[in-house]
Order: structure tokens, then C-alpha cells, then sequence
């Protein structure tokens, strides 16, 4: 059996939203968890973010897909140096806790977290 590890080249983003405070991403993903809906955030090299990836539903994107080129609808982030495995937002109605996955170990996302500090971090 041949096993290959081929990761993507490039990813490209149509929108990108960072937060001044870490609270106003939180916001956001708090608002979604008290409506029951089951999301995290993801960590990595100082960053708290998430990414939406566009799916390859038409021959272009699957041929770009194919080439190593994955398209991210949106990708939203805030700085946050320490990885902190729950987040607390404190509402009126209450604290909503929000999730923080580690995903240091990623490659691709560890990329992309560096990318993000470094060129829209200041």
C-alpha cells in the first residue's frame, strides 16, 4: 500500500475580518452557541479564528481542488497569545461557553494562523 501526504499550495481567501478585541469574535460565537448551534474556535500561533472553506462543487473549483488550490469563503480572527481550551462569554442573560480547538498541529492551519498574524495582525 502506498500512502501519499500532499498538502495544499495555496489558499486562497475571498473575505477576511479580524477583530481588534477578542470579545467581539467571542460575541459572535457566543450568540451562535446559545442558539444550540455546535461550533468551535480554532487556535493556533497566537491566533483564535475560524475558516469556512468553500466546497468544490463545480469543475473549476474541483480542478483548482486538485491542483492544491482551496478557496476559504470567509476567515475571521482576533489575537489571542495563549491557547485557552474555553472561552467565556459574560452576556446579561449569562455566561456562554465557547470552545477552543487546538489545531497547532495542523500544518495548513498552523500556516495560516502565522499568515494572518504577521500580515494582518497590527
Amino acid at each position: 500500500m502506498k500512502i501519499t501526504y500532499e498538502p495544499f499550495e495555496e489558499i486562497v481567501i475571498k473575505d477576511l475580518v479580524r477583530f481588534e478585541k477578542l470579545d467581539d469574535l467571542l460575541y459572535a460565537f457566543a450568540q451562535l452557541r446559545a442558539v444550540g448551534q455546535p461550533v468551535a474556535l480554532n487556535w493556533a500561533e497566537g491566533v483564535v479564528f475560524t475558516h469556512l472553506p468553500m466546497q468544490p462543487v463545480t469543475d473549476e473549483l474541483v480542478e483548482d481542488f486538485l491542483k492544491g488550490r482551496l478557496y476559504y469563503i470567509g476567515v475571521n480572527f482576533a489575537l489571542m497569545e495563549k491557547y485557552d481550551p474555553l472561552l467565556i462569554y459574560k452576556s446579561k442573560q449569562g455566561e456562554i461557553p465557547v470552545p477552543v480547538i487546538n489545531v497547532s498541529s495542523s500544518q495548513m492551519l498552523s500556516e495560516l494562523a502565522k499568515w494572518l498574524k504577521t500580515n494582518h495582525g497590527k
